[in-house]
């Protein structure tokens, strides 16, 4: 992959494999950090699921002092190393087959407020049906408007995922939690 950060973006409908796909990385992906403790947990559209980058999301955290050591397993599964992007305290990496799913593994520090964030993100979008339609309308809007790269794409949408982050704060607030 040339520049993972200037992908095209295009969008797919739910695909019932997603979470198969899921499901068979998290294993691999948990057999190769045996011993590293890892939390592994499918983000994103796919784990919703939305209409959205047919690209399964899989966060993993891991302490600090293994985050290299966890980079180097991932790569060893064919994954690519892409360094940390723009996001602070993420590691990026990709795996696109000729044939078979595309996957994203963004590796964190286990303390990173991102985690949570993902995941408060993937849960009120499968809580609140009217956030997720509104989601999906901003996606397909970024495209219409010419934003198909990975970057310009998830610039445009920015707003829409800041909004969907700061109603799920709140609604865990409001639970307590």
């Amino acid at each position: 992959m040339e520049d993972p950060y200037r992908e095209p973006v295009a969008l797919s409908d739910v695909d019932p494999a997603w979470a198969s796909v899921y499901a068979a990385e998290a294993a691999r992906i948990g057999a190769a950090l045996d011993g590293l403790d890892p939390t592994v947990e499918h983000i994103g559209s796919t784990a919703v699921p939305l209409r959205g980058k047919p690209i399964v999301d899989i966060q993993v955290a891991v302490a600090e002092d293994d985050r290299q050591a966890a980079i180097a397993a991932i790569r060893g599964l064919g994954y690519e190393h892409h360094g940390r992007g723009d996001v602070p305290g993420r590691d990026y990496l990709t795996r696109r087959p000729p044939r078979g799913p595309a996957v994203n593994v963004h590796v964190f520090d286990a303390g990173n407020p991102l985690l949570a964030d993902n995941r408060a993100i993937r849960d009120y979008l499968r809580a609140e049906p009217e956030a997720a339609r509104a989601y999906v309308l901003a996606k397909e809007r970024a495209l219409a408007h010419g934003y198909d790269d990975l970057v310009a794409y998830s610039d445009a949408k920015h707003d829409r995922v800041a909004a969907i982050r700061d109603a799920a704060r709140r609604r865990q607030a409001a639970r307590g939690g």
